[in-house]
């Protein structure tokens, strides 16, 4: 037996730490995702960090069984487990971000937040007036579960038992009075037990077997100020003051040049390191610390230097940069003069 597979959609992930392709995130295709994968005569493939979903076609390339209209959905979990030191605005369980191609077909689209359930969960009164009526409601607005709490019955919570329901993005409706507040959820069990923190949904358009979309998530690197805590051991404090950071390595490497602010340890704030941990009874101890916020990123910034600014001596050509290990941009820098 023979099989022609073409591409009938790609998935990337796109991070602005990496100069290339990032592999710190994995796909998860749900059981139903693989049964309808199966039914279409289809597989998927993760090559390089981006998922490819490949379709049987005959010799003309057309699909010997076509999926268009329906809807595939995958998760994403992380594989790295530092990928929150280099990830911006990055959620923290239950909640998740979601994406669809709503709009344009071929694209996906902004990330909306929504919040995993179980097929059991219970949910928290917002409001104490009563009564309130509380609902579950699917994508297409249909009232799946409904339940009011009067004042005779005042329960700060309502239970709901979702058995049986698909999976999918849900909608809890909570209603007291003129005052409506929603929850956006999602339900699916098994990308919740996977870790799953992101959910795809993309429909299957009928051009995607002749042309196919090229999807990509994209994450934003995470911004901080950096702080270089000069140590410099038996320096006075007018030698102290001759150390400077620069950065002469920006047009070399085609980025926004870094500027440092000089700040004495009396005048260290709560946010910084104490300066008494830093250095002993022969050390002065200074903080450059970045004027504007610095995203991380995996190739180090070069000519980032420690340098005496009254002879122009380079006494540090690169200085160090936090890594995906580092939680913080606290960086401390010891120097020793003889």
């Amino acid at each position: 037996m023979s099989f022609h597979l073409r591409t009938l959609l790609t998935v990337s992930i796109a991070h602005g730490y990496y100069a290339g392709a990032c592999k710190d995130l994995g796909f998860v295709l749900p059981s139903e995702t693989a049964k309808l994968l199966e039914g279409g005569r289809m597989v998927g493939r993760v090559r390089e960090g981006m998922l490819y979903i490949l379709f049987d076609a005959d010799p003309q390339g057309s699909p010997l069984v076509s999926l268009a209209g329906k809807t595939l959905r995958l998760g994403l979990k992380q594989l790295n487990p530092q990928f929150a030191n280099i990830t911006a605005g990055l959620l923290r369980a239950p909640a998740l971000s979601h994406q669809v191609n709503n709009g344009p077909v071929d694209q996906l689209g902004a990330p909306s937040q929504a919040v995993f359930v179980g097929q059991v969960f219970s949910h928290a009164l917002t409001d104490a007036e009563r009564p309130v009526t509380v609902s579950v409601r699917d994508a297409a607005g249909n009232t799946l579960r409904t339940q009011t709490v009067t004042a005779e019955d005042d329960r700060a919570t309502v239970s709901f038992d979702l058995t049986g329901l698909p999976p999918g993005a849900l909608t809890l409706r909570e209603t007291s009075g003129l005052e409506t507040v929603e929850t956006a959820c999602y339900l699916d069990p098994e990308l919740q037990q996977e870790g799953a923190f992101a959910v795809l949904e993309l429909r299957i358009d009928p051009g995607f077997y002749t042309t196919p979309p090229a999807f990509t998530v994209a994450y934003a690197a995470r911004q901080e100020t950096l702080k270089y805590y000069l140590v410099a051991d038996n320096y006075t404090q007018a030698e102290a003051q001759l150390l400077s950071v620069t950065d002469t390595g920006f047009t070399e490497d085609g980025r926004p040049q870094l500027v440092f602010t000089r700040v004495s340890s009396q005048d260290f704030t709560p946010a910084d390191l104490p300066a008494g941990l830093l250095g002993g009874g022969n050390a002065q101890v200074v903080l450059f610390k970045s004027q504007a916020l610095v995203p991380r990123r995996q190739q180090a910034r070069r000519k980032v230097q420690l340098v005496r600014t009254s002879t122009g001596d380079v006494l540090i050509d690169h200085l160090p940069q936090p890594g995906a290990d580092s939680p913080h941009a606290d960086l401390i820098i010891h120097v020793l003069k003889p």
